[in-house]
């Protein structure tokens, strides 16, 4: 059986991928910044002196990296030419939903060429906007404010369970016939932010509203709140794939790796608002 590395494995789809790798009983190590016994194992992307431990009779790799990072590919390119130069080359790397539509941010399509070019045995998947993002990022806004604020214009998005997402992670990297395969995960229904609004009124039995800022109006907002302006930039530019129509998409692929329908939006929205 194979022993597997998780990046990230404290992180939203980091620690979900672990859960269904114990129940898939996989033999695994936790990668993380801050370890704290059993399984956990030090690493970090920016410390290349933990990739050696880290890596310790591993022979696949869960490749997530972290969020809101502008040059990606350049801090994950160092981990993966360890591994090929390790021989680990089965790796399962989480990449992102019509990622090539990202204006400015094109790490992910770079480095799903790099694993292809360096002859990696890899599985790429390509998650769109998590349903847990209303909680994760927008919670605060929902619990005092009643309303959500993203720059996702009135395009649609076929939001996905990011526990769906880890239980492909977790078939892709312990079963067979998954190589040089790239997955596209998308709920089952396309919603707006409009229709998301609608949801969580319906939920919270409170009037959630969606004002539906501009770009210019979304980054005033967070840089008023002190956020650095990077992070506006970067937002506006992934959001803007749904405002864009770029995503209001559904694929199939979930269900044809479990044999089941994803998680619709409005259960994963009640398990984090109701």
């Amino acid at each position: 059986m194979a022993k597997i590395l998780v990046t990230g494995a404290t992180g939203t789809i980091g620690k979900l991928v672990v859960k269904h790798l114990e129940k898939l009983g996989a033999d695994y190590l936790s990668g993380t910044r801050n370890p704290n016994g059993g399984k956990d194992v030090y690493f970090d992307y920016n410390d290349t002196a933990s990739f050696e431990n880290a890596t310790k009779g591993v022979d696949t790799a869960f490749v997530l990296g972290p969020p809101l990072v502008l040059g990606l590919d350049a801090v994950l390119a160092p981990f993966i030419d360890f591994l090929k130069e390790k021989g680990i080359l089965r790796v399962v790397y989480f990449s992102a939903y019509k990622g090539e539509k990202m204006q400015g941010l094109d790490f992910h399509p770079k480095l799903e060429q790099k694993l292809k070019d360096d002859g990696f045995d890899y599985t790429i998947l390509r998650p769109t906007f998590f349903a847990q993002n209303f909680k994760n990022y927008e919670g605060d806004n929902i619990a005092q404010r009643d309303i959500i604020f993203m720059p996702a214009g009135d395009g649609k998005a076929s939001f996905i369970d990011a526990d769906n997402i880890a239980e492909v992670a977790a078939i892709t990297l312990t079963q067979e016939g998954h190589s040089h395969k790239v997955y596209e995960l998308t709920g089952a229904e396309s919603v707006s932010y409009h229709d998301v609004a609608k949801l969580l009124t319906e939920i919270t039995g409170r009037t959630i509203s969606y004002p539906n800022p501009s770009p210019e109006q979304f980054k005033s907002v967070l840089t008023q709140s002190g956020a650095p302006e990077f992070i506006a930039d970067y937002l506006i530019n992934v959001y803007g794939t749904i405002a864009n129509g770029n995503v209001d998409n559904i694929t199939t692929d979930y269900k044809h790796i479990t044999g089941k329908e994803p998680t619709p939006i409005k259960k994963v929205l009640e398990q984090d608002f109701a």
